[in-house]
Order: C-alpha cells, then structure tokens, then sequence
C-alpha cells in the first residue's frame, strides 16, 4: 500500500523547516520517490543529504506546456505513483502547501488520503518587510489575477499581490528576464484605480537556503523598470488608508 506526503519546506532557509518536516525527510521510508523543484531539492539536502528527491525542473522546461496542464499532469503523476504503483511518495513544496499551488489543491481535491506537512508561509516572510496594521483587511491574490484575469481590487484595502515573475503560463515563466512583461500588465491594470505617484513596494520571499528578505519602494508608474525573481510579491498600500501601511518596516 503506497503513501502521498506533502511536505511544505517553508519559505528558503533550512531554519524556516519545522520538526515534523525534517523527520519527514529524514525518516522517509526505504525506496521512498520524493520529488521536487531545484530550491526544494537545496533545501532537503541541508537536513537529509542521503534522501534522494528526484527534479521537476524539466516540467517547467517542456515546450508550448501551459502551465494549468502542468499542474494536472504533475498531480496525476504523484497519485498514480502512490495508490497505483504502491509507493511511498514525498511531494517537497517551498513555502505552506497550501498558498497557490494548484498541483497540491488537485491532489487534495481527489480524495485520497493525504498527508499534509504545513510549512511556513512566504506571507510570513513579505509582511515582516512592511507594516500591516490589519484595520483595513488584506486582499491577497496572484498577480496574474489582477494582470490578466480581469480581477480588480478595493483601492481602500491593502493587497498583497503574489508571484510578480510568473508573467506566461507556460514553461518561459521562469526566466526572470521577461518579468517586465507581468510588471507592465500590472502597473497599468492598477494605474486605473491609482495614481501614478501611488507608493508600492516590491517584496522578495523565497529562493536558494542563502536567501535574506528584501523589499524595495517605488512609484506605481516605475514598477516595471527593472526585473524580479519568480517568487516575487507586491504590496500595494490602500488608498487613502494609514500612513503607517505606505512605510517600509525598518
């Protein structure tokens, strides 16, 4: 009888793991599958450097694949190795499984049973680089919501907008150099509620186990001079709103 483990690694650094998740790996069962993306992989190896975690990375690399079909596949292909070949299998996910990851909400969606793993979410991580009173709410979304998907947000609530760098559902969107096509999308979708001098902030939350959180200000108006990283975040003080929410945390 096979197994099907989510492990949520949280956001980058091996400290960010929790106790459960590094008896997961540690203690994995003999012959165990585990998979995972490159920063995953970093990651397993800090704490279980002898659990093998085979790549994903060549989902991501497979041409004119967009990216809800990957998703599907991948789901399929965790299942099927689990309650169909009988293995005991490890799904390795940077950050909390349960924050934007449409291959976890497929696997959990088909009734199976699953063993979650929480991780730390990358929410934790942005919200530490600004000042969130919480009078107003949050409104968190992908980033592609807002670009491309016609969803508008409440100008006198604060978003957090995730995965800036995610600008094509297909495999390209990992190459950080197109990022600016996201950033365009987004900058003019919110200069319809905003104006142009509107403060916002650019918040990195995830990478290699080196990784340190950063954030960067900007007027809305120049937010697609420059690239970002995949896991990239964008927080967009309300309207008219606290003062204390346009600032930087120090």
């Amino acid at each position: 009888m096979g197994s099907l483990t989510i492990v949520g690694l949280g956001p980058a650094r091996p400290e960010h793991l929790t106790a459960e998740a590094i008896a997961a790996l540690q203690q994995a069962p003999k012959g165990a599958r585990a998979y995972g993306l490159a920063h995953a992989r970093q990651l397993a190896a800090s704490v279980a450097p002898d659990l093998e975690v085979q790549s994903l990375d060549y989902l991501y690399q497979l041409p004119g694949v967009d990216r809800p079909s990957l998703y599907r596949d991948l789901a399929s292909m965790l299942l099927r190795r689990a309650f169909e070949d009988d293995c005991d299998v490890l799904y390795l996910v940077a950050g909390s499984p349960l924050f934007i990851n449409d291959a976890v909400l497929l696997v959990r969606s088909a009734g199976k049973p699953v063993r979650l793993i929480h991780g730390l979410s990358f929410v934790d991580l942005v919200l530490d680089q600004v000042l969130w009173t919480g009078h107003r709410g949050l409104q968190l979304y992908s980033a592609w919501n807002i670009a491309f998907d016609g969803i508008a947000i409440n100008p006198t609530a604060p978003a957090l907008l995730c995965q800036l760098g995610e600008f094509s559902q297909g495999a390209e969107a990992l190459q950080t150099g197109g990022s600016t096509t996201m950033l365009a999308a987004l900058r003019d979708r919110l200069l319809q509620d905003y104006p142009p001098e509107h403060p916002v902030a650019v918040l990195y939350s995830s990478g290699h186990p080196d990784y340190r959180s950063l954030s960067r200000s900007t007027p809305l108006a120049q937010l697609a001079e420059g690239v970002v990283p995949v896991y990239s975040n964008l927080w967009v003080p309300s309207f008219g709103g606290p003062e204390l929410e346009v600032r930087l945390a120090p």
